[in-house]
């Protein structure tokens, strides 16, 4: 296919179908392969779940910590997530005029 004959709009309206497409492939592909892994789990006598270890809704799982989304412009090791309660340095630089949009990373 020549691209180069294509105008902007169609190549944006390519692109989209190209990138519907390849979302569509990708979940086609993850399906297949987890029917493969559970029929070969289940074969020894197995599930995913144990195959994996995970622990999901059991008391004590452990969660990885949430990746940082915000950073003190006045100190930058210190981060915050979003979650839970605001530190005091955001308190601070919300009140002298900064938003969160200014301190995200």
């Amino acid at each position: 296919m020549d691209l180069s004959t294509l105008g902007y709009q169609e190549l944006v309206e390519l692109r989209a179908q190209l990138d519907g497409e390849l979302v569509r492939r990708k979940e086609q592909e993850k399906s297949r392969i987890l029917s493969q892994l559970q029929s070969a789990a289940a074969a020894s006598g197995f599930t995913i779940a144990e195959l994996l270890g995970e622990v999901s809704g059991k008391k004590g799982a452990k969660k990885a910590p949430a990746a940082a989304a915000y950073i003190n412009p006045a100190d930058a090791s210190q981060t915050w997530s979003g979650r839970g309660r605001k530190p005091q340095w955001v308190h601070d630089a919300i009140a002298n005029g900064a938003t969160l949009d200014t301190l995200k990373i």
